[in-house]
């Protein structure tokens, strides 16, 4: 296990933001499809999702995230020794990364570092580890750590988008303030397993398939003929309701603790079932297990801490003590005991913000 601790971590600021735009799983019992939605939505939760229809993009949404966390933590853009921006949908090209985007557009120092990391929905855990690492450096104070993905761009016009019936994925950015000073321990356990990786990723997304996309058998023996991420589902539900749930037991049993010792279980909002059946092998109370993915849909990486945004900001408690878990390609996964004071938290906000100078201008006839 690779177990981290820090002393020195504290969250100043976590904010979450959400595109305008609300799109409703169509429950019209004479669609087409009315009886395979109805049990999809049985099964995965989802009812709605936020998602932008004007092209919004993580850097879009991230930017309100971003602003009102250093409004909630009074710092100035300028202050953040470092940005850290988790996403698998780079507005550009990846090695232009969203955090250099976001570095031009807060108006950062050229004296701060910013990169991204690629960590899919086991981002928090592991972006966390990050920052909480660069933070033991004695000249680096503050980092702002942003997390989110864009869906819209999966679809091939904003009609496309809107004739969607059903969907598992949403939208929504979260911006996480933290400082070298002295709080309430931050432990983390991180875990990976790359014999897994083919049970969630997309063939034809990188360099291997290139020059060949054509229709093929997959490690599974499954046939793959593009359009897309694979996911086999029954191996993902096994490996977060099992070895997932497994390794909360494990950072627990470390810990010296039960899962009763937090105010809260905050888990990757993956789907319903396998929200319900880790809290249930976990044995923990299920009014201290929030869900959103009802609400929100599957937010890949930021579901963990949008999570937290909808379910602790406002709260009258002085601290909170929370347990995090987060899971998902790699195959990876970790588990964050942290403590958090609801008032760094700024109450979910919507966002119809975009950069428009970021598209290209058209050429004049």
């Amino acid at each position: 296990m690779a177990f981290l601790h820090f002393d020195n971590v504290r969250i100043a600021a976590l904010a979450g933001a959400l595109p305008e735009h609300v799109q409703k799983v169509n429950m019209d019992p004479a669609h087409p499809r009315a009886a395979y939605i109805a049990q999809f939505v049985k099964q995965t939760g989802v009812r709605q999702r936020h998602i932008s229809i004007t092209q919004q993009t993580a850097t879009d949404v991230g930017y309100a995230a971003v602003v009102k966390a250093l409004e909630r933590a009074g710092w100035e853009a300028g202050s953040l020794d470092g940005l850290i921006f988790l996403t698998q949908t780079p507005d550009f090209n990846v090695g232009t990364g969203n955090a250099f985007v976001m570095h031009n557009h807060l108006g950062m120092s050229e004296d701060a570092f910013v990169f991204d990391i690629t960590q899919g929905c086991a981002s928090f855990p592991y972006g966390l580890s990050v920052c909480a690492a660069l933070l033991q450096q004695p000249h680096i104070k503050r980092i702002a750590m942003v997390t989110g993905d864009a869906h819209w761009q999966k679809y091939r016009s904003r009609a496309k988008l809107l004739a969607s019936s059903c969907f598992l994925h949403g939208e929504g950015c979260t911006a996480l303030l933290l400082e070298n000073a002295n709080d309430s321990p931050l432990d983390i356990s991180l875990h990976s397993d790359g014999t897994g990786y083919h049970f969630l990723y997309n063939p034809w997304g990188g360099v291997r398939h290139a020059w060949r996309k054509v229709p093929g058998i997959l490690p599974t023996g499954e046939m793959y003929k593009g359009g897309g991420n694979y996911m086999d589902g029954m191996e993902i539900t096994s490996f977060s309701t099992i070895r997932v749930v497994d390794s909360i037991k494990d950072f627990l049993k470390k810990q010296n603790k039960t899962v009763d010792d937090y105010d809260g279980l905050v888990l990757h909002q993956a789907n319903k079932q396998i929200v319900k059946t880790m809290a249930r092998r976990l044995k923990a109370d299920m009014s201290k297990v929030p869900m959103t993915v009802d609400r929100l849909a599957n937010t890949d990486g930021a579901s963990a801490t949008l999570t937290m945004v909808d379910a602790y900001a406002g709260s009258p408690r002085e601290r909170l003590n929370l347990l995090v878990s987060a899971f998902g390609i790699g195959l990876s996964w970790g588990v964050v005991s942290l403590s958090i004071e609801p008032s760094v938290i700024v109450p979910m906000v919507t966002t119809s913000h975009r950069f428009d100078e970021d598209f290209l201008k058209p050429l004049e006839k």
